[in-house]
């Protein structure tokens, strides 16, 4: 059972990768989304020792054509090997798909709208699926079933890396909703395969009107703002401005559609500039679960955080922090919707904590650079939003936020009063930095994705430093149920513990 979970989890995973590719953002970080669905799959599937060999044999010439930062081919490979993996056999139109990228000029729209289609490529073909290709637009349901044919284009070219294919297409009347704007390209209309791609797409009636209005509100009162010279009320600005700049996100695949309530996001802004004209915080007195933005002076970019605040807090004593660091492919939403639907929060709102989960940049940015100072500056709009006891701010996180928990940490070695790392790993020279911290470490030992020995050599590191130390090690514990299962002995640990500065540590082994 578990390795079916885990089968689908990887499969469906390498879905949304291969949806969420485009041609303009080919990086190291894309390859390495999609190696973790690579490895995650190899290690979890069952295979003849023929079909292993090409898989590892694909692996390696990813490996190869990354390494010299070909990324287009690397993905390639990968995909390759997938497709095998998944039982399928690595067609010329199956490899279209796969190599297709798809934009829109604008993915929230009104009935009746025009919008701009651009399709890309992500790599170039071994074998092309024929000369000239019938290329068919259709709405579909959010599920996939098809709604309506939109276009049909003859001709079209077998090869889109060079030069993209641009048309338009014209949205039917639906009812408000979301959809799929799909295209499948065919060399023969017989053809029972065809490479196919789509884009979600929002229709709304009034949707165009309201987001122009809320930009104009939104002007206005930070205007106002800027002349009160109100530092926390600007602040709280950014919230607003956030939700409001997602249908702009949405159009450029910054954020998932399928995920968000457009109508609602708008709803929620104007409510918050309510607060903001009548010179009040709208957040100073809301409890629990509670979406919030801020200004990074990285870029000038409005970064989204989640944060939870407990019932209990009412400002007149300090509560303890913990930072919740998602895994790759997630963001600041992960430990609120996902790991049994918020178990995470309900702890923390028994044990009296406030949390913050920072969105980190991109899927893969393993919380360096940019994503590093993203989590910062979620504990410094914290603290200065809420009364936290500066002794009392811990991190945790999952998979690639196991990662960054040990890597911030050991960069801010003087900020965290204790970690908890699960299913992740790290550079077991930079523990040194780190040996005053205590450090509760969870792997389970069946984790097909990031290796059970990640964990050890960092455990490892940390005892031959004198760090206080706790692993579990979950025998027969996967890389996905090991996170959820272990968060009572995650705050029971933060619980235990308030922060060390590494000198008394030095002092205490005197």
């Amino acid at each position: 059972m578990i390795r079916k979970s885990i089968r689908r989890l990887a499969i469906s995973t390498c879905a949304l990768l291969a949806f969420a590719l485009s041609a303009a953002a080919q990086d190291a970080g894309q390859v390495l989304r999609v190696s973790v669905g690579y490895n995650t799959l190899k290690n979890s599937t069952s295979m003849s020792a023929e079909k292993r060999a090409e898989v590892e044999r694909l692996g390696k010439l990813a490996q190869q054509a990354s390494a010299a930062k070909n990324y287009g081919e690397a993905l390639k490979h990968y995909y390759h090997a997938i497709t095998l993996m998944r039982g399928s056999e690595w067609t010329p139109a199956r490899a279209l798909s796969m190599a297709l990228t798809m934009r829109l000029d604008r993915a929230v729209v009104e009935p009746s709208d025009k919008v701009r289609v651009e399709i890309g490529q992500l790599f170039s073909l071994d074998e092309k699926p024929g000369d000239n290709l019938v290329a068919n637009f259709t709405l579909n349901s959010s599920n996939g079933a098809v709604l309506k044919v939109l276009k049909t284009v003859e001709g079209a070219p077998p090869d889109f890396s060079a030069k993209p294919f641009v048309t338009e297409v014209v949205l039917p009347e639906v009812e408000d909703g979301k959809y799929r704007l799909t295209v499948a390209f065919k060399s023969d209309p017989d053809d029972d395969e065809a490479a196919t791609k789509y884009a979600a797409i929002f229709i709304g009636r009034g949707i165009t009107a309201a987001v122009e209005a809320a930009k104009d509100r939104l002007a206005k009162t930070e205007a106002k703002l800027k002349a009160g010279k109100d530092e926390h009320l600007l602040a709280a600005l950014h919230s607003a401005a956030y939700r409001i700049r997602l249908v702009d996100l949405a159009s450029s695949g910054e954020v998932n559609i399928e995920r968000l309530n457009f109508k609602g996001e708008i709803a929620e802004a104007n409510s918050l500039l309510d607060s903001l004209d009548a010179g009040k915080n709208p957040f100073e007195a809301r409890r629990g679960d509670l979406k919030k933005a801020y200004l990074s002076q990285v870029d000038n970019t409005l970064q989204p955080y989640r944060l939870y605040v407990p019932t209990t807090y009412d400002g007149t004593k300090a509560f303890p922090l913990v930072i919740a660091l998602h895994g790759m492919g997630g963001d600041e939403n992960s430990y609120f919707d996902s790991y049994q639907r918020g178990a995470f929060m309900i702890e923390a709102e028994n044990r009296g904590y406030i949390v913050a989960c920072p969105k980190g940049r991109q899927p893969a940015s393993m919380y360096v650079g940019p994503a590093e100072r993203d989590v910062m500056d979620v504990i410094a709009e914290v603290r200065r939003d809420y009364k936290i006891d500066p002794d009392r701010i811990y991190m945790t996180g999952h998979s690639m936020g196991g990662y960054g928990t040990w890597s911030i940490a050991m960069n801010h070695p003087d900020v965290f009063a204790a970690l908890a790392p699960v299913a992740g790993g790290g550079n077991p020279l930079g523990m040194a930095n780190i040996a005053h911290i205590p450090q509760l470490v969870v792997h389970g030992d069946n984790d097909k994705t990031v290796p059970v020995e990640r964990s050890r050599v960092m455990v490892e590191a940390a005892k031959k430093h004198g760090t206080e130390i706790k692993y579990i090690e979950i025998p027969g514990g996967d890389h996905v149920s090991v996170a959820a299962r272990t968060f009572k002995d995650v705050f029971d640990w933060f619980d235990s513990h308030k922060r060390k500065r590494p000198a008394a540590k030095a002092a205490t082994n005197k």
